[in-house]
């Protein structure tokens, strides 16, 4: 029989886990499929990609190489991630989606600067009480066989799409993407740019999803949404963004996505 003790330790771990603003992620096991074993991991971390709390949605879906969208239907799902088992018939680029995720509503302050804090950092900054609704979303693409590559927008939600194909991506590389917020470009969005299990190289002091994140980084869209990324190493990266949107004085919506994909070494 589960005691009231371990039911309360257990809400307090989620609690404590939402409340440090983990950013969400949708990791396969290979970005160019060869094989009919693929695996696709759906989570929430502050160290990508280490699967902190499951990130499930009833909207995971497939967009074909044609651009028709499918639902998909998990295949397990555990408290620390969802896995799909998607099935790649034709050759070309699929685009898996986690959907728009409602998630908590944080009590937050908006300082006279205009920006927003939450959780713990509402005890480092003053400023006039509000609350905060967050939204998360996600994304990665497969490709099979010749990726064909024809980049496009769904046109709802936070969303950042590749201009070129993003499973033929090599070191040193430069390589284009654009941000949209329900079809429109996010002008100035800034990117944080994240390599796979960086943690374990160099010691990371800021929240990925903090306003003050400054890490050298970072990039910055211009006024069309457009940034540039050029990888100086081999292995999965992940771009977060986040949009801040204000409804009225007692509500702010944020808005958050991430992209995984993988960079390859350059072929001999």
């Amino acid at each position: 029989m589960i005691s009231l003790k371990a039911i309360s330790l257990s809400v307090l771990s989620a609690l404590t886990l939402l409340a440090s603003a983990h950013v969400p992620f949708l990791k396969p096991n290979q970005f160019n499929v060869h094989h009919d074993r693929l695996l696709i991991e759906s989570s929430f971390t502050e160290f990508p990609f280490q699967a902190d709390f499951a990130m499930d949605s009833p909207l995971f879906s497939i967009i074909d190489p044609s651009g028709k969208q499918t639902p998909i239907v998990p295949a397990a799902k555990t408290s620390a991630a969802v896995y799909l088992e998607p099935v790649l018939k034709d050759n070309g680029t699929y685009r898996i989606n986690a959907g728009e995720r409602k998630g908590p509503k944080y009590k937050a302050v908006e300082t006279a600067e205009g920006k927003l804090y939450f959780a713990e950092d509402m005890e480092k900054k003053e400023g006039r009480k509000t609350f905060l609704q967050y939204f998360s979303s996600a994304d990665t693409y497969l490709a099979k066989g010749n990726p064909n590559y024809e980049p496009r927008r769904m046109n709802t939600g936070l969303e950042i799409v590749p201009l070129s194909s993003p499973n033929q991506v090599f070191v040193n590389d430069k390589i284009s993407f654009t941000v949209y917020h329900d079809g429109k470009p996010v002008p100035n969005a800034r990117i944080v740019v994240v390599y796979g299990y960086e943690h374990y190289e160099k010691h990371r002091v800021e929240d990925l999803y903090d306003v003050e994140n400054v890490r050298g980084s970072n990039l910055h869209a211009d006024k069309e949404g457009t940034f540039f990324f050029t990888p100086s190493r081999a292995g999965i990266f992940l771009l977060f963004v986040t949009v801040h949107k204000k409804i009225d004085d007692n509500l702010w919506e944020s808005y958050n996505n991430s992209l995984t994909f993988e960079v390859n070494l350059p072929v001999k």
